[in-house]
């Protein structure tokens, strides 16, 4: 819960109301307040250029939903012809935080311009029509029809819908690879699911997204019925433990979920089985790649707990000894974003190529042989930079590559994402889609 929501809902609770509680709240509400000082600003382009910061954002945010709801439509719609600076910044925000990381106040930026987005759907200035490769809500989508036309399946796992239906027992843990790992790493999925059963996990494979897509779509309910479904499923099956590799996923479920299912970073559970196969005088199962120095692209997700950064490092260290670890000049809390969210490719791809540049830059100012990334769309994101312009990229690995020693082909992914719509199944695809 933000703090405008907590503080809300106390203004709107007057029976807990106390004199205490009234300067408790006051107090709190002071300190994780925009002070407007410009730090996020200048941090930003997107923020930079018209010259706009987090704190009035927000403001213009709340005064909107201070209004009845049939004058919120038109109230969006003329501030945004008042103001196209401020649309084209909310519209060009990866929803990365970058500009916040810093912030003295705690202010968090990307649940601050999120919520625009939901607004811009029922205005009308995010056609659903823009987005129908990625509901993935729907039985098609952009991954499903790449897992069904090229064979990409589970067969040998349980997956979630099975483990609800047989109920309490057959499995404990989840494994939630996220959308991009599941469909166009098969290799990397099945080299983890395996090492998940060597070290005595009972788990069980979801094939499913958490819905980021819908949200920077401004879908927010459809991407909240999506993530109830696989809870209820979790509940049905008695799953205790969701272990996922993409952090923006944890994020996404990280507010539903309820108590009694905790969430878990891939990395972290790694760590705690290879060190217990260790202790137990059992190989610990990992085959990694040969590299002689390694440097870390930590995700925007990760800036605030480094739950997956820090266990990757370790895992590195430990597992990878031969790999010298450099850190980029933005790194851990201050990472810089890869350009991929909130879906912004699609609205200005330049403030995509700007920014996975960028941190190919810094990447390649470490002198490093290669950039770990730790988010599977960063991995894309920096994969499909490296095929572009080879001459300005340099050798990327998702951890899990790194570590088991099976290597993504992201030029036969690409090709095979490309040749989907010219081959057999492109009239199914353009007729289902368009």
């Amino acid at each position: 819960m933000s703090v405008r929501d907590f503080v809300a809902a106390y203004e709107a609770s007057p029976d807990i109301h106390s004199t205490k509680m009234d300067a408790i709240v006051s107090f709190a509400a002071r300190q994780m307040t925009c002070s407007h000082c410009g730090k996020c600003t200048r941090r930003c382009q997107v923020l930079e250029g018209p010259g706009l910061d987090i704190g009035t954002i927000a403001a213009a945010y709340d005064a909107v939903m201070a209004l009845p709801e049939d004058q919120q439509v038109p109230a969006v719609i003329e501030l945004m012809n008042e103001r196209p600076e401020l649309y084209h910044a909310l519209r060009q925000c990866c929803f990365c935080g970058h500009c916040t990381a810093a912030c003295a106040h705690h202010v968090l930026a990307p649940e601050d311009m999120r919520v625009w987005r939901e607004l811009f759907m029922r205005v009308g200035y995010m056609p659903i029509d823009d987005s129908k490769l990625v509901m993935v809500d729907n039985e098609w989508h952009i991954f499903s029809a790449y897992r069904a036309i090229h064979a990409v399946a589970y067969p040998e796992y349980v997956s979630l819908a099975a483990a609800a239906e047989a109920g309490p027992g057959l499995v404990d843990t989840l494994f939630f690879p996220g959308c991009s790992l599941v469909s166009y790493a098969p290799e990397v999925t099945r080299a983890v699911g395996d090492w998940l059963s060597e070290s005595g996990v009972k788990w069980a494979l979801s094939d499913g997204c958490c819905g980021s897509p819908l949200m920077s779509a401004g879908m927010f309910d459809r991407a909240a019925a999506l993530r109830q479904g696989f809870i209820q499923q979790m509940q049905q099956a008695g799953i205790t433990r969701m272990v996922t590799v993409c952090p923006g996923c944890a994020d996404e479920f990280a507010d539903d979920m309820p108590a009694d299912i905790q969430i878990v970073p891939l990395p972290e559970l790694m760590l705690e089985l290879a060190k217990a196969r260790e202790a137990a005088g059992q190989a610990v199962g990992f085959s990694p790649l040969p590299r002689e120095s390694v440097t870390f692209f930590d995700s925007c997700h990760d800036r605030l707990t480094g739950s997956n950064g820090r266990p990757i490092r370790e895992l590195v260290r430990r597992y990878a000894p031969g790999a010298r670890q450099v850190e980029m000049e933005h790194c851990k809390r201050d990472t810089l974003c890869c350009g991929a969210g909130g879906a912004v490719a699609s609205y200005d791809p330049q403030i995509t190529d700007d920014r996975v540049w960028q941190v190919m830059k810094e990447a390649r100012a470490t002198s490093t042989q290669t950039v770990i990334t730790m988010c599977p769309t960063c991995t894309y994101t920096l994969a499909q930079a490296n095929l572009n312009a080879p001459e300005r990229g340099m050798d990327s690995k998702h951890y899990l590559e790194l570590l088991f020693g099976v290597e993504i082909d992201w030029a036969a992914v690409f090709a095979n994402l490309g040749g989907m719509w010219t081959g057999e199944y492109g009239p199914w695809l353009t007729e289902t889609f368009y």
